[in-house]
């Protein structure tokens, strides 16, 4: 049964995926077409090389249903996110990955938590005992995400273990907010958010999610975690500054 009331907006950051965004975009599509009387898709290519742009614009540039977004160069997830949230007009938006790794459902049940509670924003959360891998993720990437969020736990204080997790969902007004302030445009952007989320007082509710897909991760080990920690240093110089 379609939810008929509320105007859902879900964004899409994406850097070459010609591979998969077009199944991702129309499994997206037929999702919300059968949950939601009114929702808009904002596809937002994030400078890509490949032939990503070329393919969603002559399957989806016209439909009334999606809007498309190039950026001229690659800025960055944090960057291609806040594009697409500053554009968004429904009542709740959601962002997720180019791959959909955490399904289509966890829209539904995001939804439902954002309407009966008194939060602001909800975020999937892998360390709850509810979440599930069925991917099978690469431990050595469980074992940098652990790290990594112990380090933003000391250093700012934010009492949330999975910061990174790629799906997220706010009510409108918190999202215009937070992503009219933000300014972090790496991977380092959902801990920004957190941030900004506490000083405004914005309420946060955690949910599990079960990762049906891992593979493709563009976060490379090597390089990302060390740009990211530098980001988490601003964030905690701007945070202790009088």
């Amino acid at each position: 049964m379609k939810n008929m009331s509320d105007y859902i907006s879900i964004i899409i950051p994406c850097f070459n995926e010609e591979k998969r965004i077009l199944e991702t975009l129309k499994t997206l599509f037929a999702f919300c077409k059968g949950n939601f009387e009114k929702f808009e898709i904002i596809f937002v290519d994030d400078g890509s090389t490949d032939q990503t742009w070329g393919i969603v614009g002559s399957e989806f540039y016209d439909s009334p249903f999606f809007k498309t977004i190039r950026l001229n160069k690659n800025r960055g997830k944090g960057y291609a996110v806040r594009e697409g949230m500053l554009k968004a007009l429904g009542q709740y938006q959601f962002f997720t990955d180019a791959d959909l790794p955490y399904g289509t459902e966890c829209f539904l049940q995001a939804l439902n938590i954002l309407k009966r509670s008194d939060c602001d924003i909800v975020t999937g959360a892998r360390d709850l005992s509810e979440s599930r891998d069925m991917a099978q993720s690469d431990k050595g990437r469980k074992i940098a995400s652990r790290f990594f969020s112990s380090i933003v736990n000391i250093l700012l204080n934010i009492h949330i273990k999975d910061t990174q997790c790629g799906f997220k969902g706010f009510n409108a007004n918190c999202a215009k907010e937070l992503f009219g302030r933000s300014k972090i445009n790496s991977f380092a952007f959902d801990v920004e958010l957190f941030v900004l989320a506490r000083k405004s007082g914005f309420v946060i509710e955690k949910m599990p999610v079960t990762l049906l897909k891992s593979k493709h991760s563009k976060v490379k080990l090597g390089h990302d975690p060390f740009l990211m920690l530098i980001d988490i240093l601003k964030l905690w110089f701007l945070t202790n500054s009088p």
